[in-house]
């Protein structure tokens, strides 16, 4: 419901405002994600933290962690404020042509002011997450966003105004925030109870060790993921940008999905390492990933058959990319889609130091390759997307495993089995499956002559049912393709 709200909120800023303030917006999206570095992943090593007093009822550590929370984030809200006004300088050497565009400052110190009210009051929602309650802070956000898009599309229909649709940002932000405080004291009373309790020393030690170990992994995943449109924006101009944006909500709001799909079982992971049961910690590993790949398979495939009619329909002609670009935007999504097992384990396990380390590796060499394939191979954005796709490849897509079988799991001897029998077998498979498929596809649109959204939807249902048909066949004595029939029978 949410990805749907963006959508109505989307349609109306690109008939309203066009294809400047389209990529402005998603260029300042970016910047803040990069701000967000200064979050240094202390929420990820806290929550970690938690899940031991909780499950014990020891509500005096819960307070004391939840105090240092608060401290924290308070200083991460100011350093982001701070930070984010000593860029203004600099702002017109990230877009290429800023001169031509009015205001600029003042909508980036709105957006920045979303982003600082955010780490106020909001480090209440991951003692909710981490006590497997997140319902709660998603129902929140959800009020709160439909409030916030009705008032939003008012203000650009009826004034066109760019600056109060990030006023209405702000201000939903803050109130919702507020509102989650509330329910988290009245849920935790004891937290008002032991308010100022401070943490041992030995444990302050194992969160600030967690911290510098997500110091990597906060670089690299900025890297990865929040870079690319400002490249984009230096060497292609911001129109560019909002083109790519469109193609970005679709992918990002798909990804959100899938990633809520495969993390929400991160607390019940982390349970069940203090088990230390490694053959069965082995067995879920094994699960999850084949399940996250059944999954992540089906949505790349109906989005390279439909994202550029329904683009078309959508947004106008005018916004659509070159087939190449789309296929290389699903194919990243694609391989960063089944890194998410992984990263649910690593956070479950709080692997924190040696992923880090990998982590710094990662935003360079994603960094290097992108502006290679770009500005000196003139790719383009398809360079931008190909220097990440190589990263994940060739470092993400064996570090990871290897590192949740080897210091997570427990079971050294594992790796090379599950990495090509499991891992590689089964993605090469599919992907050929799907280029098959996709080439089908495309064969019968060029002899029906479908167009825009019927088209997308055709597409979509036709592969679906193509792939669901090869899992079921293929996989059928697979134990997590069981698995998922078994729950999927206790559902009906």
């Amino acid at each position: 419901m949410t990805i749907l709200l963006k959508f109505i909120t989307q349609t109306v800023f690109i008939r309203t405002l066009g294809k400047d303030f389209l990529g402005l917006n998603g260029l300042f999206t970016n910047i803040i994600s990069v701000l967000s570095f200064a979050e240094l992943g202390i929420g990820t090593a806290i929550v970690f933290s938690l899940y031991e007093p909780l499950a014990n009822g020891n509500e005096k550590k819960v307070a004391a962690l939840m105090y240092l929370f608060k401290r924290a984030y308070t200083f991460i809200g100011i350093t982001v404020a701070v930070v984010g006004m000593a860029l203004l300088p600099f702002l017109h050497f990230l877009i290429k042509d800023y001169d031509q565009l009015n205001n600029v400052a003042y909508y980036f110190i709105l957006c920045l002011s979303n982003s600082v009210v955010s780490y106020f009051f909001s480090y209440k929602r991951s003692l909710l997450i981490a006590d497997q309650h997140e319902y709660i802070s998603a129902l929140n956000i959800f009020g709160f966003m439909v409030i916030q898009v009705i008032v939003q599309i008012i203000m650009l229909i009826f004034f066109h105004a760019y600056s109060l649709y990030l006023w209405t940002a702000v201000i939903c932000t803050f109130v919702s925030n507020l509102f989650i405080s509330k329910k988290v004291n009245d849920i935790y009373p004891y937290l008002k109870k032991f308010g100022h309790v401070k943490i041992e020393n030995n444990l302050k030690k194992v969160i600030k060790n967690n911290v510098i170990g997500m110091i990597g992994s906060k670089i690299g995943s900025i890297v990865v993921r929040s870079t690319d449109n400002l490249l984009i924006s230096m060497f292609l101009g911001i129109a560019i940008v909002g083109l790519y944006s469109n193609y970005l909500l679709i992918v990002t709001s798909i990804s959100t999905i899938l990633i809520k799909l495969v993390s929400s079982v991160t607390a019940t992971i982390g349970n069940l390492a203090t088990e230390h049961d490694a053959q069965k910690s082995y067995e879920v590993f094994t699960k999850h990933f084949m399940i996250n790949l059944f999954v992540t398979t089906i949505a790349s495939a109906c989005l390279l058959v439909s994202l550029t009619p329904f683009i078309g329909f959508w947004a106008g002609k005018g916004y659509a990319l070159g087939f190449n670009i789309v296929i290389a935007i699903v194919l990243n999504f694609f391989i960063d889609q089944i890194r998410q097992t992984s990263i649910t384990f690593i956070s479950a396990y709080g692997l924190f130091v040696p992923n880090g380390k990998k982590s710094v590796i990662e935003a360079f060499m994603n960094l290097a390759l992108s502006v290679i394939f770009m500005k000196m191979l003139h790719l383009g954005i398809v360079g931008t997307l190909t220097g990440t796709i190589c990263t994940n490849i060739f470092l993400n897509s064996w570090w990871e495993p290897l590192l949740v079988l080897n210091r997570g799991v427990r079971l050294k001897n594992i790796f090379l089995i599950f990495y090509v029998k499991l891992y590689l077998k089964n993605t090469a498979f599919l992907l050929f499956a799907v280029s098959l498929f996709a080439w089908l596809i495309f064969e019968l649109d060029r002899y029906l002559n479908m167009s825009g959204i019927l088209a997308a939807v055709v597409n979509s249902v036709i592969m679906i049912i193509m792939l669901v048909l090869l899992i079921l066949t293929t996989y059928r004595h697979n134990d997590s393709l069981r698995y998922v029939k078994r729950i999927l029978k206790s559902l009906i």
